[in-house]
This record gives structure tokens, sequence and C-alpha cells, in this order.
């Protein structure tokens, strides 16, 4: 049996056996210009960090229908992040990040929802993996809890009472393309935009809807990806953006 066709089974067993949460994509973010918003440098060693480039960025809260729920607000983003060794998984490139931190933040406070702060939104996280096409200029990125760790702060939502969140990015126009590349430092730029969910969250906006399940699926997937490359062991570095 392939790799993929194992990592799929193991997937699908997993999502049949957990219980079903209802998650909000309760926020977005995208590229406020054309310009590469986010860089990875990888060491010698193989391991590597994915810092932001000081660009602005479009943050929404969204309503549960997925719609804008009312001013997009121009954001400071600031991502930090640190990635284990990148490896292949057949004709992929995966690049496991061991913790990270994003937030978004106005330059000076505004109000919504009844509320007035800087702190749209700050997400840390643990686990969870980026994947490419070997060659390719994009890439995804899923992470959740459970399996793994993400907590939400904000000065506009709270989320004292979830228990499953997740985040999704998506880094596209990656400069040069993801390739599998031996020793020496790698230095590649991206654009990255994303969305970000949890089950309960109170303030403005309210509401839960189910997440697609192929979310989900990803989720576990890049999971059980990590699960896979660990058990290998492989030496093999990953150029990534």
């Amino acid at each position: 049996m392939s790799k993929f066709a194992v990592l799929g089974a193991g997937a699908a067993m997993l999502l049949a056996a957990a219980p079903v949460s209802a998650v909000t994509i309760f926020a977005a973010f995208t590229p406020a210009s054309n310009q590469p918003n986010i860089q990875y440098s990888g060491s010698v060693a193989g391991n590597g960090t994915i810092s932001d480039l000081g660009q602005l960025v479009h943050f929404s809260f969204l309503n549960p229908d997925g719609s804008t729920n009312g001013t997009a607000f121009d954001a400071t983003m600031t991502l930090n992040a640190t990635t284990g060794a990148g490896a292949t998984v057949g004709g992929l490139a995966v690049l496991p990040v061991l913790t990270g931190t994003i937030s978004f933040t106005t330059a000076s406070a505004v109000t919504y929802g009844g509320h007035t702060g800087t702190n749209l939104l700050t997400a840390n996280f643990t686990g969870g993996s980026f994947a490419s096409l070997l060659g390719g200029t994009t890439a995804t990125y899923g992470n959740s809890t459970p399996p793994n760790v993400v907590n939400f702060t904000s000065d506009f939502l709270n989320f004292s009472g979830s228990t499953t969140r997740d985040i999704a990015l998506a880094v596209n126009a990656i400069n040069p393309p993801v390739g599998v590349l031996f020793g020496g430092r790698r230095l590649h730029s991206g654009s990255v935009s994303g969305n970000f969910g949890a089950d309960i969250s109170s303030g403005s906006p309210q509401g839960a809807v189910p997440e697609p399940a192929s979310w989900a699926l990803m989720f576990v997937g890049f999971g059980l990806a990590g699960s896979v490359l660990r058990s290998q062991r492989r030496r093999t570095e990953v150029s990534f953006g």
C-alpha cells in the first residue's frame, strides 16, 4: 500500500472515531499588497524559522455564513515560527512546525462589537506541517486542537469556553519554488493568507456552523504525515517558502 493510501485510510479512521464538533470560521486575512509578507530561513542543520516581512494585511471578522462582519481592518501581521527539518513523502515536501505565534494588531485602538482594543487576534500554536508539491510555488498549513495545540486571544472575542480551535494558512508565490536540495542555507519568500475557526466564541460574531470535512481531513492527514516522517527519520533537506 502506498504512503498516500496509508495516510488517507488512517485519516478516515480517525475522523470516524472522533466526536463531531461544530466549528465557526470566525476570522480571515488576506495580503494588502502584492509584496511577499513572510520568509522562511533554513539552516545547514535542516531546521529553520518562518517570520513576517512587516507587510500590512486585511483582517476581517466573519459571520457564521462566512460573510464579512463589518469593516476589514488594516492590520500589522506578526508571524514567528520554528520548524524542524523538511523531508519528502512521495511527491510532497513537508515542513513540520514546532511552535509559532501569529498576531494581527491595529496601529491605534479600534471599536468593534462593543469592544475597543488593538489586538484583533493572536494565535499560539504547536504542531502541524506546511506541505507543497515538489517544485511548486504554493503551500498549505493546517493545525487544530485537538490533536495539536492552538490557543486564541483577542480584545474582541472570548475563547475561554472553546475546546476545538484551528488554523488554515495558504502560501502563494513562493520564490524560489519548493524543491529538494542538499546542505546549505535556504531563504525563500511568499505571500500568506488564511482563516481561523473555533467551536465557541463569545462577543461578536457569534454562532457555530460545521466546517467542511475536507479541512478536518487535511488537518489529520498532516498530523499522520508528521508521524510517518518521525518514524522514517529521513535527513533529506527541503527548501521551503
